[in-house]
């Protein structure tokens, strides 16, 4: 098995950047002992200063971690999920150890306490303090550590929103006890989270029972901000496939919301929306990705050309003016909202402003962009526009109405003038 996904992650490996991992140690309280970490840092941590990164917390430093980490980039790199700091456990599997439960109860043995309080009171806040750490953490682990990590579900004040159980040793003490969490109470909190969990076709008949019951259950609360993934792997060749084919259902799951707008999303979610309120979506997105994952992620591009195509052709164009200056707002170097701006004026037929907002964006382009002579367009069509205008006659040259009484009889002027002369 080892072998195996070891193989796997090498090929990760070779389309990942180049890795920053450091062995570092966690004094605990807890243990009495220093406890071991291997630590990623993202490109950027140490240079970019705003940016904030979601922690994941593998239960495991050796395969799972070296799975998760390589995925966690490959998706980063393409835009699917932030960039994350992924931290990596040295866990103690033995009987009694770090991830151990008691047998009749599912509850957690001494030793497993202290691991528990460990992560809670120990590990979590050293990483909040000497690492630049977003809100949004996630904790992850296969086997029996996927069974240890849901007692993490039964905090008052939930610590994780992501919780990742791969193919968890369930048993009906486990199943019990996730009955007597209360997770409705997560619908009063202004947050979000999210659990997947994962079987595969070579669990035990038994097992697989009570991860149909955990689905069951768990579904049937329909808990609004809890937001479920279940994926039963039935056709990998072997138990270790399960496991590295899992990444894709798993960050798709606990970072759903971080994506480019997506066709699915357009097709369900903004197709059907009135210009006003796809801008408002739009904006809603990005407001609800900083405060989740806490990256100052700013408006992509992308999604702003998936709703102009609403904006420009409902409602007469009349809300361009609006997305043009959420765009100057999110993106001031670019030329695009002064763009849009332009374009509302042109369907107003207000030339005047139209060419001023058309030139302002033409300025903001580079002339090795090669859409510069296609743009300039818009500049040459608005001034012949404005040069075929219908010409007002300015006030001072209309004649007067003495004027024309006088041109229509000049004989009949100048017999009145002699006749005062003479007179």
């Amino acid at each position: 098995m080892r072998n195996l996904i070891l193989a796997t992650f090498l090929l990760l490996s070779s389309v990942a950047f180049a890795q920053k991992i450091y062995n570092k140690k966690v004094s605990s309280v807890q243990f009495n002992a220093d406890r071991d970490i291997k630590l990623y840092l993202p490109e950027g941590h140490e240079t970019d200063t705003i940016r904030k990164y979601p922690v994941a917390i593998v239960l495991n430093n050796d395969y799972l971690f070296d799975i998760y980490l390589g995925n966690s980039k490959i998706y980063a790199a393409a835009d699917l999920t932030p960039k994350q700091i992924v931290v990596g456990l040295d866990v103690d599997f033995r009987r009694n150890k770090d991830v151990s439960t008691v047998g009749k109860s599912g509850g957690l043995t001494d030793q497993s306490k202290k691991f528990y309080n460990y992560i809670k009171e120990e590990l979590i806040p050293y990483l909040e303090a000497n690492y630049k750490t977003s809100p949004y953490l996630t904790i992850v682990g296969d086997g029996e550590a996927a069974n240890f990590l849901l007692h993490f579900l039964k905090e008052k004040k939930p610590i994780f929103n992501a919780y990742v159980c791969i193919s968890p040793m369930l048993t009906n003490q486990s199943i019990r006890l996730l009955t007597t969490y209360n997770l409705k109470r997560l619908d009063e909190l202004d947050n979000q989270f999210y659990l997947y969990m994962s079987s595969n076709a070579f669990e035990k008949e038994e097992r697989k029972d009570y991860f149909e019951q955990a689905k069951k259950g768990l579904e049937s609360l329909a808990i609004k901000n809890l937001h479920l993934a279940f994926k039963d792997y039935k056709d990998v060749p072997n138990k270790p496939a399960a496991i590295v084919k899992a990444p894709t259902d798993i960050f798709s799951t606990i970072f759903e919301l971080y994506p480019r707008i997506s066709k699915k999303e357009y097709d369900e979610k903004i197709k059907d929306l009135d210009p006003l309120e796809a801008i408002k979506y739009l904006e809603s997105k990005y407001i609800e990705i900083e405060y989740l994952y806490g990256t100052n992620l700013n408006v992509r591009f992308q999604d702003i050309y998936a709703i102009e195509g609403i904006v420009i052709d409902r409602q007469d164009g009349d809300y361009l003016r609006v997305l043009g200056d959420f765009v100057m707002i999110k993106h001031p170097e670019s030329h695009l909202g002064e763009y849009y701006v332009g374009m509302y004026h042109e369907l107003g037929k207000n030339y005047e402003q139209a060419l001023f907002y058309y030139k302002e964006a033409y300025g903001k382009m580079e002339l090795s962009d090669s859409n510069t002579e296609l743009f300039y367009e818009n500049i040459i069509r608005i001034e012949n526009a404005i040069q075929n205008e219908p010409k007002e006659q300015p006030l001072d040259e209309l004649p007067f109405e003495d004027e024309e009484n006088n041109d229509e009889n000049p004989e009949e002027d100048e017999e009145e003038k002699e006749g005062k002369y003479k007179s």
